[in-house]
């Protein structure tokens, strides 16, 4: 009976310890601000990470669940591991060897991700430009009003999406100005490539891309 409680116990203790080593991102402290900016020291854990009006940013090698703002820039340094990093009003710069588990995302502002850098769900904006240099997206890449640039051997496994613009609420419908997108030579996009606007999409000779759907594309 002893023998045996000891290995029940011995169990326990090594799920418990399996369980805390996967759940390293959410195991810091919270920093916030509602205005002011938010800084994360390079090679600390933290949980989540946020402001209101004002700029995150992520030192190299740091830890955090979740980084967002509403009125404001991400920055993100190299060798960063996060969960999922956010914005409304400003841009993502996501540095090289970044690991963002689930989604980066913003409103209004561009997305930049670095060489080896990998995400794990979508990447989307609505008004900015994505530009993948060298990252991994296993997600969708998805905006509404801004270019798509894939260089140095990017691949996006879930597809690109196009979406239609809701501009023409405001009295005129940039859904008529093409938006461009290029994918390099060495870069591969598994699943449809989407356009529900006009696109001038450049594919460079190489380059491994799915089925393309849309009335308005052009290739060039």
């Amino acid at each position: 009976m002893k023998s045996t409680a000891f290995v029940v116990f011995a169990f326990l203790g090594f799920v418990v310890w399996a369980g805390n080593r996967d759940s390293v991102a959410g195991s810091g402290r919270d920093m916030s601000s509602v205005n002011g900016d938010v800084s994360a020291s390079a090679g600390e854990s933290y949980g989540t990470l946020s402001t209101v009006n004002g700029e995150v940013h992520i030192g190299r090698g740091a830890i955090a669940d979740h980084a967002k703002t509403v009125n404001g820039e991400i920055d993100v340094e190299d060798d960063v591991k996060l969960g999922e990093v956010n914005t409304v009003n400003g841009s993502l710069g996501i540095g090289n060897g970044v690991t963002i588990e689930r989604t980066a995302s913003t409103v209004n502002g561009s997305i930049e991700l670095g060489k080896r850098t990998h995400v794990g769900g979508d990447v989307s904006t609505v008004s900015g430009e994505i530009e993948l240099k060298g990252a991994e997206v296993v997600g969708q890449l998805s905006t509404r009003n801004g270019d798509i640039d894939l260089t140095d051997g990017a691949r996006v496994h879930g597809g690109i999406h196009v979406k239609k613009s809701n501009d023409s609420n405001w009295g005129w419908n940039k859904d008529k100005d093409p938006l461009q997108v290029h994918i390099c030579s060495t870069c591969v996009v598994d699943g449809e490539l989407r356009f529900d606007r006009p696109v001038e999409l450049r594919v460079d000779p190489g380059a491994k891309i799915g089925q393309v759907i849309g009335d308005s594309v052009t290739r060039r």
